[in-house]
């Protein structure tokens, strides 16, 4: 984990397609973007997916996880 907390941040990111696309930044955690899981109101939000697909709205929030693979059989 890193020393630095992350900080909320007001910057406008310059939309094009507002409602349309979501852009996040994951900041000084070293984990590669293709390990999370972004998951809105249960079901996963797939790469494709745009905000009013899955229903978001203004302040909704989703959360995100690492994928964890493998583990140990059952015996």
């Amino acid at each position: 984990m890193s020393d630095q907390e992350a900080k909320p941040s007001t910057e406008d990111l310059g939309d094009e397609k507002e409602g349309e696309d979501i852009k996040l930044k994951v900041i000084g955690q070293d984990v590669p973007m293709n390990s999370l899981r972004f998951l809105f109101a249960g079901p996963r939000i797939a790469d494709n997916h745009a905000p009013k697909e899955v229903g978001m709205e203004e302040e909704d929030v989703i959360g995100v996880y690492q994928e964890q693979t493998g583990g140990h059989p059952t015996i």
